[in-house]
Protein backbone atom coordinates (compact mmCIF):
# COMPACT_ATOMS: atom_id res chain seq x y z
CA UNK A 1 0.00 0.00 0.00
CA UNK A 2 2.81 2.44 0.87
CA UNK A 3 4.48 1.77 -2.44
CA UNK A 4 1.20 2.48 -4.26
CA UNK A 5 0.80 5.78 -2.41
CA UNK A 6 4.31 6.83 -3.41
CA UNK A 7 3.52 6.17 -7.05
CA UNK A 8 0.35 8.31 -6.83
CA UNK A 9 2.24 11.12 -5.12
CA UNK A 10 4.91 11.10 -7.81
CA UNK A 11 2.27 11.29 -10.53
CA UNK A 12 0.74 14.39 -8.90
CA UNK A 13 4.11 16.09 -8.57
CA UNK A 14 4.89 15.44 -12.21
CA UNK A 15 1.94 17.63 -13.20
CA UNK A 16 3.37 20.62 -11.36
CA UNK A 17 7.11 20.24 -11.75
CA UNK A 18 9.23 19.62 -14.84
CA UNK A 19 12.21 19.10 -12.58
CA UNK A 20 10.48 16.19 -10.92
CA UNK A 21 9.86 14.72 -14.36
CA UNK A 22 13.57 14.86 -15.04
CA UNK A 23 14.33 13.19 -11.72
CA UNK A 24 11.75 10.55 -12.50
CA UNK A 25 13.37 9.91 -15.86
CA UNK A 26 16.76 9.55 -14.23
CA UNK A 27 15.31 7.14 -11.71
CA UNK A 28 13.65 5.16 -14.46
CA UNK A 29 16.93 4.92 -16.33
CA UNK A 30 18.61 3.59 -13.19
CA UNK A 31 15.98 0.89 -12.72
CA UNK A 32 16.32 -0.16 -16.32
CA UNK A 33 20.06 -0.42 -15.93
CA UNK A 34 19.64 -2.49 -12.78
CA UNK A 35 17.76 -5.16 -14.72
CA UNK A 36 21.02 -5.91 -16.54
CA UNK A 37 22.57 -7.25 -13.33
CA UNK A 38 21.20 -10.11 -11.26
CA UNK A 39 22.57 -10.78 -7.80
CA UNK A 40 23.22 -14.34 -6.61
CA UNK A 41 23.59 -14.87 -2.89
CA UNK A 42 25.27 -18.04 -1.69
CA UNK A 43 26.47 -19.46 1.61
CA UNK A 44 29.46 -21.35 0.16
CA UNK A 45 32.93 -20.53 1.42
CA UNK A 46 36.23 -20.36 -0.42
CA UNK A 47 37.02 -23.92 0.66
CA UNK A 48 33.81 -25.32 -0.86
CA UNK A 49 34.71 -26.87 -4.21
CA UNK A 50 31.23 -26.11 -5.56
CA UNK A 51 32.16 -22.42 -5.49
CA UNK A 52 34.41 -23.09 -8.49
CA UNK A 53 31.40 -24.52 -10.32
CA UNK A 54 29.31 -21.44 -9.64
CA UNK A 55 32.12 -19.08 -10.59
CA UNK A 56 32.77 -20.86 -13.89
CA UNK A 57 29.07 -20.96 -14.77
CA UNK A 58 28.71 -17.25 -13.97
CA UNK A 59 31.73 -16.41 -16.10
CA UNK A 60 30.35 -18.38 -19.05
CA UNK A 61 26.87 -16.92 -18.71
CA UNK A 62 28.10 -13.35 -18.35
CA UNK A 63 30.23 -13.64 -21.48
CA UNK A 64 27.37 -14.82 -23.68
CA UNK A 65 23.64 -14.80 -23.05
CA UNK A 66 20.75 -13.49 -25.10
CA UNK A 67 19.35 -11.43 -22.25
CA UNK A 68 22.28 -9.03 -21.98
CA UNK A 69 22.37 -9.85 -18.28
CA UNK A 70 25.33 -10.26 -15.94
CA UNK A 71 25.19 -12.19 -12.69
CA UNK A 72 27.07 -10.92 -9.65
CA UNK A 73 27.76 -13.41 -6.86
CA UNK A 74 27.88 -12.43 -3.19
CA UNK A 75 29.17 -15.10 -0.81
CA UNK A 76 28.31 -15.06 2.89
CA UNK A 77 29.40 -18.32 4.55
CA UNK A 78 27.90 -19.88 7.65
CA UNK A 79 25.21 -18.58 9.97
CA UNK A 80 25.72 -15.02 8.76
CA UNK A 81 24.00 -15.98 5.52
CA UNK A 82 20.88 -17.06 7.34
CA UNK A 83 20.62 -13.79 9.25
CA UNK A 84 21.37 -11.70 6.18
CA UNK A 85 18.76 -13.48 4.06
CA UNK A 86 16.07 -13.33 6.75
CA UNK A 87 16.62 -9.59 7.08
CA UNK A 88 16.43 -9.07 3.31
CA UNK A 89 13.31 -11.22 2.99
CA UNK A 90 11.57 -9.41 5.84
CA UNK A 91 12.23 -6.12 4.07
CA UNK A 92 10.98 -7.65 0.78
CA UNK A 93 14.37 -6.86 -0.73
CA UNK A 94 15.85 -10.28 -1.51
CA UNK A 95 18.54 -11.07 -4.08
CA UNK A 96 17.44 -12.21 -7.53
CA UNK A 97 18.89 -15.72 -7.17
CA UNK A 98 19.78 -17.38 -3.90
CA UNK A 99 20.91 -20.44 -2.04
CA UNK A 100 17.87 -21.81 -0.24
CA UNK A 101 17.01 -24.63 2.12
CA UNK A 102 14.44 -27.32 1.30
CA UNK A 103 11.28 -28.81 2.79
CA UNK A 104 10.24 -27.33 6.14
CA UNK A 105 12.93 -24.65 6.01
CA UNK A 106 11.83 -23.49 2.56
CA UNK A 107 8.09 -23.52 3.19
CA UNK A 108 7.88 -20.22 5.16
CA UNK A 109 9.44 -18.38 2.23
CA UNK A 110 7.01 -20.04 -0.19
CA UNK A 111 4.05 -19.21 2.04
CA UNK A 112 5.20 -15.59 2.20
CA UNK A 113 5.35 -15.53 -1.62
CA UNK A 114 9.01 -14.58 -1.56
CA UNK A 115 10.04 -17.28 -4.06
CA UNK A 116 9.20 -17.70 -7.73
CA UNK A 117 7.89 -21.12 -8.89
CA UNK A 118 10.66 -22.04 -11.30
CA UNK A 119 8.47 -24.83 -12.69
CA UNK A 120 6.47 -22.11 -14.47
CA UNK A 121 9.46 -21.87 -16.81
CA UNK A 122 10.91 -25.37 -16.47
CA UNK A 123 7.68 -27.15 -17.47
CA UNK A 124 7.91 -25.44 -20.86
CA UNK A 125 11.37 -26.95 -21.35
CA UNK A 126 11.07 -30.74 -20.86
CA UNK A 127 14.61 -31.30 -22.10
CA UNK A 128 15.88 -29.32 -19.12
CA UNK A 129 13.55 -30.90 -16.57
CA UNK A 130 14.29 -34.45 -17.73
CA UNK A 131 17.99 -34.04 -17.00
CA UNK A 132 17.35 -34.54 -13.29
CA UNK A 133 17.21 -37.72 -11.22
CA UNK A 134 13.69 -38.80 -10.32
CA UNK A 135 12.48 -37.44 -7.01
CA UNK A 136 15.02 -34.64 -6.51
CA UNK A 137 12.32 -31.95 -6.62
CA UNK A 138 10.05 -33.50 -3.99
CA UNK A 139 11.53 -31.43 -1.16
CA UNK A 140 11.25 -28.16 -3.07
CA UNK A 141 7.74 -28.71 -4.41
CA UNK A 142 4.74 -27.03 -2.78
CA UNK A 143 1.23 -27.00 -4.19
CA UNK A 144 2.45 -28.86 -7.25
CA UNK A 145 5.04 -26.20 -8.11
CA UNK A 146 8.84 -26.38 -7.91
CA UNK A 147 10.49 -23.52 -6.02
CA UNK A 148 14.13 -24.58 -6.00
CA UNK A 149 16.62 -26.60 -8.00
CA UNK A 150 19.10 -28.73 -6.03
CA UNK A 151 22.60 -29.14 -7.38
CA UNK A 152 23.62 -32.09 -5.21
CA UNK A 153 22.05 -35.29 -3.91
CA UNK A 154 22.93 -36.47 -0.43
CA UNK A 155 22.27 -39.66 1.48
CA UNK A 156 23.58 -41.36 4.58
CA UNK A 157 25.36 -44.71 4.47
CA UNK A 158 27.45 -46.80 6.81
CA UNK A 159 31.14 -46.63 5.94
CA UNK A 160 33.29 -49.48 7.16
CA UNK A 161 36.92 -50.48 7.34
CA UNK A 162 37.29 -53.55 5.10
CA UNK A 163 40.61 -54.49 6.69
CA UNK A 164 39.09 -54.70 10.16
CA UNK A 165 36.09 -56.65 8.90
CA UNK A 166 38.33 -59.13 7.09
CA UNK A 167 40.56 -59.56 10.14
CA UNK A 168 37.60 -60.62 12.28
CA UNK A 169 35.82 -62.50 9.48
CA UNK A 170 32.89 -60.06 9.39
CA UNK A 171 30.65 -59.10 6.49
CA UNK A 172 28.45 -56.00 6.12
CA UNK A 173 25.28 -56.79 8.10
CA UNK A 174 21.94 -56.91 6.31
CA UNK A 175 19.75 -57.33 9.40
CA UNK A 176 19.65 -55.89 12.90
CA UNK A 177 20.65 -59.20 14.51
CA UNK A 178 23.66 -59.37 12.19
CA UNK A 179 24.58 -55.81 13.15
CA UNK A 180 24.36 -56.70 16.84
CA UNK A 181 26.69 -59.62 16.21
CA UNK A 182 29.19 -57.36 14.44
CA UNK A 183 29.11 -54.97 17.40
CA UNK A 184 29.73 -57.82 19.86
CA UNK A 185 32.67 -59.20 17.90
CA UNK A 186 34.27 -55.79 17.58
CA UNK A 187 33.88 -54.84 21.25
CA UNK A 188 35.28 -58.23 22.24
CA UNK A 189 38.41 -57.33 20.28
CA UNK A 190 38.67 -53.78 21.67
CA UNK A 191 37.55 -52.14 18.44
CA UNK A 192 35.01 -49.31 18.69
CA UNK A 193 32.06 -50.37 16.51
CA UNK A 194 30.84 -46.87 15.52
CA UNK A 195 32.80 -43.62 15.39
CA UNK A 196 30.18 -41.26 16.80
CA UNK A 197 30.05 -37.55 17.52
CA UNK A 198 27.18 -37.49 20.03
CA UNK A 199 27.82 -33.86 20.89
CA UNK A 200 25.97 -32.73 17.76
CA UNK A 201 22.43 -34.18 18.02
CA UNK A 202 21.82 -34.30 14.25
CA UNK A 203 24.41 -37.06 13.81
CA UNK A 204 22.90 -39.42 16.37
CA UNK A 205 19.49 -38.54 14.91
CA UNK A 206 20.50 -40.17 11.61
CA UNK A 207 20.75 -43.53 13.39
CA UNK A 208 17.26 -43.04 14.82
CA UNK A 209 15.78 -41.91 11.51
CA UNK A 210 17.02 -45.08 9.85
CA UNK A 211 15.82 -47.33 12.67
CA UNK A 212 12.33 -45.77 12.62
CA UNK A 213 12.14 -46.28 8.87
CA UNK A 214 13.16 -49.91 9.11
CA UNK A 215 10.47 -50.48 11.76
CA UNK A 216 7.69 -48.65 9.89
CA UNK A 217 8.17 -46.26 6.92
CA UNK A 218 4.69 -44.83 7.57
CA UNK A 219 5.84 -43.40 10.90
CA UNK A 220 7.63 -40.61 9.04
CA UNK A 221 4.48 -39.74 7.10
CA UNK A 222 2.13 -39.95 10.07
CA UNK A 223 3.93 -37.34 12.16
CA UNK A 224 3.71 -34.87 9.29
CA UNK A 225 -0.06 -34.77 9.89
CA UNK A 226 -0.58 -35.89 13.47
CA UNK A 227 1.69 -34.69 16.29
CA UNK A 228 0.40 -37.47 18.56
CA UNK A 229 2.03 -40.00 16.21
CA UNK A 230 5.39 -39.17 17.79
CA UNK A 231 4.33 -41.47 20.63
CA UNK A 232 3.59 -44.40 18.29
CA UNK A 233 5.29 -47.74 18.74
CA UNK A 234 7.78 -47.16 15.90
CA UNK A 235 9.42 -44.23 17.67
CA UNK A 236 9.34 -45.82 21.13
CA UNK A 237 11.03 -48.91 19.69
CA UNK A 238 13.53 -46.66 17.93
CA UNK A 239 14.51 -45.18 21.27
CA UNK A 240 14.93 -48.64 22.75
CA UNK A 241 17.15 -49.71 19.84
CA UNK A 242 19.39 -46.68 20.41
CA UNK A 243 19.71 -47.62 24.08
CA UNK A 244 20.42 -51.23 23.09
CA UNK A 245 23.41 -50.04 21.06
CA UNK A 246 24.60 -47.96 24.00
CA UNK A 247 24.44 -50.98 26.33
CA UNK A 248 26.33 -53.09 23.80
CA UNK A 249 29.18 -50.59 23.83
CA UNK A 250 28.65 -49.65 20.19
CA UNK A 251 29.87 -46.08 20.67
CA UNK A 252 33.08 -44.45 21.96
CA UNK A 253 33.35 -43.56 25.61
CA UNK A 254 32.72 -39.86 26.08
CA UNK A 255 31.06 -39.55 22.67
CA UNK A 256 29.10 -36.49 23.84
CA UNK A 257 32.40 -34.60 24.08
CA UNK A 258 33.56 -35.55 20.59
CA UNK A 259 33.03 -33.20 17.67
CA UNK A 260 32.69 -34.13 13.99
CA UNK A 261 36.42 -34.25 13.27
CA UNK A 262 37.38 -36.01 16.51
CA UNK A 263 34.84 -38.76 15.85
CA UNK A 264 35.97 -39.22 12.25
CA UNK A 265 39.56 -39.41 13.47
CA UNK A 266 38.67 -42.61 15.33
CA UNK A 267 37.71 -44.13 11.99
CA UNK A 268 40.77 -42.64 10.27
CA UNK A 269 43.06 -44.16 12.88
CA UNK A 270 41.54 -47.62 12.62
CA UNK A 271 40.21 -47.43 16.18
CA UNK A 272 36.59 -47.58 14.98
CA UNK A 273 35.31 -49.99 12.36
CA UNK A 274 32.18 -48.17 11.17
CA UNK A 275 31.14 -44.60 10.57
CA UNK A 276 27.58 -43.41 9.87
CA UNK A 277 27.71 -40.27 7.76
CA UNK A 278 26.49 -38.61 4.60
CA UNK A 279 27.94 -39.19 1.17
CA UNK A 280 29.38 -35.69 1.36
CA UNK A 281 32.30 -37.41 3.11
CA UNK A 282 33.08 -39.70 0.16
CA UNK A 283 35.64 -37.27 -1.23
CA UNK A 284 37.55 -37.06 2.03
CA UNK A 285 37.34 -40.75 2.88
CA UNK A 286 38.53 -41.88 -0.53
CA UNK A 287 41.33 -39.35 -1.08
CA UNK A 288 42.56 -38.02 2.28
CA UNK A 289 41.74 -40.51 5.01
CA UNK A 290 44.69 -42.58 6.27
CA UNK A 291 42.52 -45.70 5.73
CA UNK A 292 41.29 -44.64 2.27
CA UNK A 293 42.40 -47.93 0.70
CA UNK A 294 40.11 -49.92 2.98
CA UNK A 295 36.91 -47.86 3.10
CA UNK A 296 33.71 -49.46 1.85
CA UNK A 297 30.04 -48.62 2.31
CA UNK A 298 26.80 -50.49 2.92
CA UNK A 299 23.09 -49.83 3.43
CA UNK A 300 21.46 -49.53 6.82
CA UNK A 301 20.30 -53.03 7.82
CA UNK A 302 16.69 -54.17 7.89
CA UNK A 303 15.04 -54.96 11.22
CA UNK A 304 13.45 -58.36 11.68
CA UNK A 305 9.68 -57.99 11.80
CA UNK A 306 9.89 -54.42 10.51
CA UNK A 307 8.14 -53.04 7.44
CA UNK A 308 11.04 -51.00 6.08
CA UNK A 309 13.08 -52.03 3.06
CA UNK A 310 16.88 -52.01 3.07
CA UNK A 311 16.73 -49.88 -0.10
CA UNK A 312 14.93 -47.03 1.68
CA UNK A 313 17.56 -44.33 2.01
CA UNK A 314 17.86 -41.43 4.40
CA UNK A 315 18.45 -38.95 1.63
CA UNK A 316 18.06 -35.36 0.64
CA UNK A 317 19.35 -32.54 -1.47
CA UNK A 318 21.85 -29.75 -1.01
CA UNK A 319 22.85 -26.51 -2.65
CA UNK A 320 19.29 -25.67 -3.62
CA UNK A 321 19.11 -22.55 -5.76
CA UNK A 322 15.89 -20.54 -5.91
CA UNK A 323 14.72 -17.46 -7.77
CA UNK A 324 13.08 -14.73 -5.73
CA UNK A 325 9.65 -13.44 -6.66
CA UNK A 326 11.26 -10.01 -7.00
CA UNK A 327 13.84 -11.21 -9.52
CA UNK A 328 14.30 -8.58 -12.21
CA UNK A 329 14.68 -11.09 -15.05
CA UNK A 330 13.29 -14.52 -14.24
CA UNK A 331 13.93 -15.92 -17.72
CA UNK A 332 17.62 -15.02 -17.47
CA UNK A 333 17.85 -16.54 -13.97
CA UNK A 334 16.28 -19.75 -15.29
CA UNK A 335 18.73 -19.80 -18.19
CA UNK A 336 21.66 -19.71 -15.75
CA UNK A 337 20.15 -22.52 -13.69
CA UNK A 338 19.75 -24.55 -16.87
CA UNK A 339 23.40 -23.93 -17.69
CA UNK A 340 24.38 -25.48 -14.35
CA UNK A 341 22.60 -28.68 -15.40
CA UNK A 342 24.86 -29.15 -18.44
CA UNK A 343 27.13 -32.22 -18.29
CA UNK A 344 30.28 -30.08 -18.30
CA UNK A 345 29.20 -28.81 -14.91
CA UNK A 346 27.22 -31.71 -13.41
CA UNK A 347 29.45 -34.55 -14.61
CA UNK A 348 32.86 -33.02 -15.30
CA UNK A 349 33.09 -30.57 -12.41
CA UNK A 350 30.65 -31.73 -9.70
CA UNK A 351 31.07 -35.50 -10.02
CA UNK A 352 34.51 -36.13 -11.49
CA UNK A 353 36.42 -33.17 -10.12
CA UNK A 354 34.71 -32.41 -6.82
CA UNK A 355 33.38 -35.87 -5.91
CA UNK A 356 29.77 -34.79 -5.41
CA UNK A 357 26.66 -36.72 -6.41
CA UNK A 358 24.80 -34.37 -8.76
CA UNK A 359 21.03 -34.02 -8.91
CA UNK A 360 21.45 -34.32 -12.69
CA UNK A 361 21.70 -37.78 -14.26
CA UNK A 362 25.37 -38.49 -14.93
CA UNK A 363 27.59 -41.41 -15.81
CA UNK A 364 31.03 -40.39 -14.56
CA UNK A 365 34.15 -41.84 -16.11
CA UNK A 366 35.25 -44.65 -13.75
CA UNK A 367 38.85 -43.55 -14.29
CA UNK A 368 38.06 -40.08 -12.99
CA UNK A 369 36.30 -41.01 -9.74
CA UNK A 370 37.32 -43.19 -6.81
CA UNK A 371 36.27 -46.77 -6.11
CA UNK A 372 34.31 -45.63 -3.05
CA UNK A 373 32.44 -43.09 -5.19
CA UNK A 374 31.38 -45.85 -7.58
CA UNK A 375 30.43 -48.14 -4.68
CA UNK A 376 28.13 -45.50 -3.20
CA UNK A 377 26.72 -44.60 -6.61
CA UNK A 378 25.81 -48.27 -7.09
CA UNK A 379 24.13 -48.38 -3.68
CA UNK A 380 22.01 -45.37 -4.61
CA UNK A 381 20.90 -46.99 -7.86
CA UNK A 382 18.87 -49.42 -5.72
CA UNK A 383 17.06 -46.60 -3.94
CA UNK A 384 13.35 -47.10 -3.34
CA UNK A 385 12.14 -43.53 -3.79
CA UNK A 386 8.62 -44.32 -2.55
CA UNK A 387 9.68 -45.00 1.04
CA UNK A 388 12.93 -43.05 1.20
CA UNK A 389 12.89 -40.13 3.61
CA UNK A 390 14.86 -37.04 4.44
CA UNK A 391 16.59 -35.61 7.48
CA UNK A 392 14.03 -34.72 10.11
CA UNK A 393 15.52 -31.33 10.96
CA UNK A 394 15.15 -30.40 7.28
CA UNK A 395 11.72 -31.90 6.80
CA UNK A 396 10.10 -30.61 9.99
CA UNK A 397 11.93 -27.31 10.37
CA UNK A 398 13.87 -25.93 13.34
CA UNK A 399 11.31 -26.38 16.14
CA UNK A 400 10.08 -29.95 15.58
CA UNK A 401 13.12 -31.14 13.63
CA UNK A 402 15.69 -29.93 16.13
CA UNK A 403 13.31 -31.11 18.86
CA UNK A 404 13.58 -34.62 17.44
CA UNK A 405 17.38 -34.42 17.36
CA UNK A 406 17.46 -33.33 21.01
CA UNK A 407 14.96 -36.05 21.93
CA UNK A 408 17.25 -38.74 20.51
CA UNK A 409 20.23 -37.28 22.30
CA UNK A 410 18.33 -37.36 25.60
CA UNK A 411 17.41 -41.01 25.00
CA UNK A 412 21.05 -41.79 24.26
CA UNK A 413 21.87 -40.28 27.64
CA UNK A 414 19.33 -42.54 29.36
CA UNK A 415 15.95 -40.83 29.27
CA UNK A 416 12.90 -43.08 29.02
CA UNK A 417 11.85 -43.17 25.32
CA UNK A 418 8.16 -42.98 26.22
CA UNK A 419 8.63 -39.80 28.25
CA UNK A 420 11.02 -38.31 25.71
CA UNK A 421 8.63 -38.73 22.79
CA UNK A 422 5.67 -37.49 24.85
CA UNK A 423 7.56 -34.25 25.31
CA UNK A 424 8.30 -34.06 21.58
CA UNK A 425 4.62 -34.63 20.78
CA UNK A 426 3.70 -31.65 22.97
CA UNK A 427 6.24 -29.48 21.15
CA UNK A 428 4.84 -30.62 17.81
CA UNK A 429 1.22 -29.89 18.87
CA UNK A 430 2.07 -26.31 19.75
CA UNK A 431 4.06 -25.76 16.58
CA UNK A 432 1.49 -27.30 14.23
CA UNK A 433 -1.27 -25.09 15.67
CA UNK A 434 0.51 -21.95 14.53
Amino acid sequence: MKKWLKVVALAILVVFSISVVLVGQMGEKKVQGATNELTFWSWVSDSDTIKQVYEQAIKEFNSNNKYGVKIKAVYTPGEQYKTKLQTAMAANNPPDILNMWAAGKMKPYVDAKRLFPISDIMNKDPQWKNRYVNGVFELTTFGGKIYGIPQIRVATVIYYNKQIFEKYKLTPPKTWSELVNVVKVLTKNNIIPFALDARDPWILAMYAEYIANRIDPDAYRKVQKDPNAWTDKAFIETGKKIQELVKLGAFPKGATSLDYVAARNLFDQGKAAMYVMGIWDVGYLSTQSPVKKYVGAFKWPAIEGGKGNINNFLAGIEQVIAVSSNCKNKQAAAAWLKLLSEQRYAKDMLAEKAGYFPSVKVNPDPKKVTGLYLDVLNLLKDQNTKDSFTYYDVMFGPIIGDGFNNTIQSIYLGKDPVEAFKKLAEIAKKEMKK
